[in-house]
C-alpha cells in the first residue's frame, strides 16, 4: 500500500509539473525592448525619439490571435512655433470666443509613462500592435510663451508668461486628460531570430502649464500631434520563443 501511495504521489507531481510546462509552452509571450523615432509635419516639423520595453501574454488556448500586456516608455518630444489651445473643455465651451491660444516659440518635453498594449497576430513574423499611455511623469525646462486672447486681441507676439511641461500625465480616455500621452499603432516585421522592424503611426498629446491662472483659460494649454514612427525591437526571450515554435 505504501508503495502504491508513493507511486501515485510521484505520478501526480510529475503530471502537475508536465501540465504547468505545457501551459507555459503553449502560451505565446512577447517580451521586447525597442528604440524608435517619429516625425510629423502638421503646421511645421515636430519629432520625437524614445525607447520602450513591454511584456504581453497570449489570450486563449489554441490560436491565441490576441495578446495583451503592459510596458514602460521613455519619450523625448521637440518642436517649435506652435499654437497651444486651452486644455479645459469646460472653459473653452463657456468662452464666447472659443478656446484661446498660447504661442510657444520652443517646445521640448521628456516623459516617462506606463502603457497598456495589445498584439494582433497576422502570420508568422508579422504582427500588429496597439498601445496607449496610462500615466506617468514629465521633465522639462521652463520656457517663454505668449498668450493670445480672442477678446483682447493683443498685437503679436502677445502677453508673455512663463511655462513648463505639466508635471504629471494621466489618461482619462473619454474624459479630459492631463499631461503628455502617446498612443501608437504599428506593424512588427521579423528581420531575424532576435530583431523586429516597427513601422506605423503615433498620436501624441502634449501639455504645458503657465505660472499663473488666466481668466477663462486656467493654467493648462495643450496640442495634439500625429507622427510617422519607425523603430527596431529586440526579442529579449528569443531563445524561448524559438524553442516554442521550432522555426522563425
Amino acid at each position: 500500500m505504501k508503495r502504491v501511495l508513493l507511486l501515485l504521489l510521484i505520478s501526480f507531481v510529475s503530471f502537475n509539473t508536465d501540465a504547468q510546462f505545457m501551459r507555459r509552452k503553449l502560451k505565446k509571450r512577447t517580451a521586447e525592448a525597442a528604440v524608435y523615432g517619429s516625425v510629423g509635419y502638421y503646421g511645421n516639423p515636430h519629432w520625437s525619439v524614445g525607447a520602450n520595453i513591454q511584456y504581453l501574454h497570449g489570450i486563449g488556448r489554441k490560436k491565441q490571435t490576441f495578446s495583451i500586456g503592459m510596458g514602460i516608455r521613455a519619450n523625448v518630444f521637440s518642436t517649435e512655433k506652435r499654437e497651444y489651445t486651452t486644455s479645459s473643455q469646460y472653459l473653452s465651451s463657456i468662452n464666447p470666443g472659443g478656446p484661446d491660444t498660447m504661442y510657444m516659440p520652443e517646445v521640448q518635453t521628456n516623459s516617462l509613462n506606463g502603457y497598456v498594449a495589445m498584439k494582433i497576430h497576422i502570420k508568422q513574423g508579422v504582427d500588429i500592435f496597439i498601445n496607449t499611455d496610462i500615466g506617468g511623469i514629465n521633465f522639462g525646462d521652463a520656457k517663454k510663451t505668449y498668450f493670445r486672447s480672442y477678446e483682447t486681441a493683443p498685437l503679436p507676439p502677445g502677453v508673455e508668461y512663463r511655462t513648463e511641461p505639466y508635471a504629471f500625465n494621466l489618461n482619462m480616455f473619454a474624459w479630459e486628460s492631463y499631461g503628455s500621452l502617446m498612443s501608437e499603432i504599428y506593424g512588427s516585421f521579423r528581420l531575424n531570430k532576435v530583431m523586429y522592424w516597427r513601422l506605423g503611426f503615433n498620436y501624441f498629446r502634449n501639455e504645458y502649464k503657465v505660472d499663473q491662472n488666466i481668466p477663462m483659460n486656467g493654467k493648462r494649454f495643450s496640442q495634439n500631434h500625429w507622427m510617422v514612427m519607425s523603430g527596431l525591437a529586440f526579442d529579449v526571450r528569443w531563445k524561448r520563443t524559438h524553442a516554442q515554435t521550432d522555426r522563425w
